[in-house]
């Protein structure tokens, strides 16, 4: 590791006596000094209050030739003796020893040591690219490090990813301290995987599993494909904007449950806990949280394990506001469900793509039948990991956790959800039709004229209050649920919120980002006339006013009618003849119309609810199985009524299978992907991701969608 620096008060800059850089106060974040040296006059400066706000634990010095009392926060006051110079290299130098993660830690020396290898991978360091030029080009934009860092399990030294031994097992127990676990397991393909692991890990064929249907398709891969478990889906919410919403209120009830449990499965609707496994998501892709206090206490008596599919969230213990809707943080006892919780690290936290963790937390039912040991987790683990890690993965999983320890994990994101709320300020203040999804007013009076630090430490000015027109979603119960102040939710024109139906004009989502890309600002996705931006503790005051200011002028191009040839140059030049003499608004309005003449929001909406749910004929895993067999036929989606899903479908994002093989095509689902058709082939260039159906050109040139089903 790098010598880090030393901060000092500006006058004091040059009389430090140390090998190490030194830097003034205002030139440093403190995240590259590992002491600090104040003068006096600075020590009453609110320079210790902001040393002690970062977390980082710094050591600080005061120097001065007066005999003083060490103030608070002060480790030590020098007058510049030689043996002082020495105390603070070793400070500086304890506080670097103690900087870095188990893993991380034992991975930056294992590469300082330059040792020469003959094991897998075959790039030897990068040398092997550095033989060509195009390897060379690879080489030089990774950088060195990476390459160095890219090794194989053949040396011991850095422990075992697969057994969980060495450096990669205190990596992992020092995660579960920071995050409240009893165990953490690192994965590093993604939650598509770890989520696997927890289902494959639980469940079998027979058993029964309450299932969200908001589901990431890799619970349904996981449960219901490869364990071949049997659902009870609990319908859930969409909003006529496009969100996802949350679970109704009256699918936690024990009556209701039982009876769902009537219909698939009837010897067991009268076990005491029916359910091996119970997956719901603590919060879905557009920010509706959950309470896992509340979930557990209506519904975990009924479960053995419950798993919180925290792709989208995993900050919330960090945050004040919405720690105590933490599943880590729950108190449990012996008749209280086990609980996994597995979080997307790379989403929102400070990962790499594709890190994940699974969060084990069970040891209050150890010792019963119904308790998953670590060996078994870890048979099911070991089926889903590569035996070639990529080992910068695994230490940015471990440098996650160090980051947020302590203090400096909460402020981080505390500064996060008021740089959230001063950005949905900032939008009202400035769009007139792009509008941030909060309450628009809370205790009578407008929602931005609240202070910000009121805003972030009270759910309140988040809450989804049941009945309330501005975010449409129904059957919720009071305080169940709340938009995460992390994922920064717009909406667009084209829904009255008051009514929930459609006006006249509207503005597409997927319009709008659309032309933020085409400028630089990429949205996490959109989806009808709703528009999701994540926040992180990377954002600044900057970016987000970038942001604002990009919203404003894509207003005025609307007032403006601006020709679209203007506005979205890479798509009008890619169909020029399709869009030739647009203007921004016409494409708005034709876009708009689609969705009003196939009722698209109330189709979307459909899709999840328990009437219109498709019917379910046959267990997924068996009708995956025909499907692998290949007992199967591909029809046209318009041609599909009837007939048996082989392979699930779904938009991408969010990745929530529509329809799940082993169900019937018809009904909302069937008439969704026919809008979404219609939509390929009216306005080229907006086409969504669509996985499970596929496009195929008919003899005019006519896109047209189909899909696998049974013979």
């Amino acid at each position: 590791m790098k010598s880090m620096h030393i901060a000092a008060s500006r006058e004091l800059v040059s009389r430090l006596s140390t090998h190490r850089r030194v830097v003034a106060l205002d030139g440093t974040d403190f995240t590259d000094v590992a002491a600090v040296v104040i003068t006096v006059a600075d020590s009453h400066s609110g320079i210790l209050a902001l040393l002690k706000r970062t977390g980082f634990n710094l050591p600080v010095f005061v120097l001065t030739a007066d005999a003083i009392s060490e103030p608070e926060g002060v480790n030590a006051v020098i007058s510049g003796k030689e043996q002082e110079w020495l105390e603070l290299e070793a400070a500086a130098s304890r506080y670097e020893e103690d900087l870095l993660p188990p893993f991380f830690d034992t991975l930056t020396q294992y590469v300082e040591m330059g040792n020469s290898t003959f094991a897998c991978p075959g790039h030897q360091h990068g040398a092997f690219f550095k033989k060509h030029p195009a390897g060379r080009q690879f080489y030089d934009f990774f950088g060195e490090n990476v390459f160095r860092a890219d090794m194989c399990n053949a040396d011991v030294k850095l422990g075992d990813l697969l057994i969980h031994e060495g450096s990669a097992k205190h990596a992992q127990k020092f995660a579960a301290k920071v995050f409240n676990a009893d165990k953490t397991y690192f994965v590093l393909n993604g939650t598509s995987a770890a989520n696997k692991v927890v289902t494959n890990a639980l469940l079998t064929r027979g058993d029964l599993v309450l299932f969200d249907r908001n589901n990431h398709k890799s619970n349904h891969h996981g449960a219901l494909i490869q364990a071949g478990a049997t659902p009870v889906y609990l319908e859930a919410a969409r909003n006529p904007f496009g969100f996802i919403g949350g679970i109704d209120d009256h699918c936690f009830d024990d009556s209701y449950l039982r009876e769902q449990i009537r219909e698939v499965a009837p010897e067991k609707a009268d076990d005491a806990r029916p359910f091996r496994l119970a997956i719901i998501q603590l919060g879905t892709y557009d920010g509706t949280i959950y309470n896992a206090r509340q979930v557990v206490d209506k519904i975990g008596h009924l479960c053995d394990y419950i798993l919180f599919d925290s792709a989208w969230v995993g900050y919330e213990q960090f945050i004040d506001m919405m720690a105590d809707t933490s599943p880590l943080l729950l108190d449990l006892n012996e008749n209280d469900p086990g609980i996994f919780v597995t979080q997307s690290v790379h989403k929102q936290q400070a990962g790499f793509s594709q890190t994940s963790q699974i969060h084990k937390k069970d040891n209050h039912i150890r010792g019963q039948a119904r308790f998953c040991p670590h060996k078994r987790l870890n048979n099911a683990f070991m089926l889903h990991a590569s035996t070639s890690p990529f080992y910068p993965l695994f230490a940015a999983l471990d440098v996650n956790a160090k980051i947020h320890e302590g203090e400096s994990g909460r402020r981080l994101w505390a500064e996060c959800v008021e740089l959230g709320i001063e950005a949905r300020k900032a939008i009202v203040a400035n769009c007139k039709m792009i509008q941030p999804f909060i309450p628009p007013i809370v205790d009578g009076r407008p929602w931005q004229d609240h202070p910000t630090k009121t805003i972030a430490s009270e759910r309140r000015f988040f809450s989804f209050a049941p009945g309330a027109r501005w975010h449409g979603f129904e059957g919720y119960a009071q305080d169940q649920y709340f938009v995460d102040p992390c994922k920064l939710l717009l909406t667009t024109p084209g829904i009255d919120a008051q009514t929930g139906e459609y006006t006249e004009f509207g503005i597409p989502a997927t319009i709008l980002a659309h032309y933020l890309r085409e400028n630089g600002i990429v949205p996490e996705k959109c989806d009808l006339n709703s528009i999701l931006f994540l926040l992180t503790p990377a954002e600044s005051a900057e970016k987000m006013a970038q942001l604002v200011a990009m919203l404003g002028q894509f207003e005025q191009h609307i007032e403006d009618d601006t020709p679209l040839a203007d506005v979205l140059p890479t798509i009008h030049n890619k169909y020029p003849v399709r869009y030739r003499d647009y203007t921004l608004r016409e494409l708005c309005q034709e876009m708009h119309d689609l969705y009003v003449s196939f009722d698209v929001k109330d189709l979307q909406k459909a899709m999840f609810r328990k009437a219109s749910l498709p019917a379910v004929v046959m267990n997924p895993q068996d009708a995956n199985s025909e499907f692998i067999r290949g007992n199967v036929e591909l029809v046209r989606i318009s041609e599909a009524q009837g007939r048996i899903a082989a392979e699930g479908a779904l938009p991408y994002p969010p990745g929530v299978l529509c329809v799940v093989p082993g169900e019937i095509w018809g009904g909302a689902v069937q008439r969704y992907f026919l809008a979404l058709e219609e939509g390929v082939n009216l306005l080229p260039g907006f086409s969504p991701e669509l996985q499970g159906v596929y496009s195929e050109k008919d003899a005019d040139g006519i896109s047209r969608l189909f899909g696998y089903v049974l013979k």
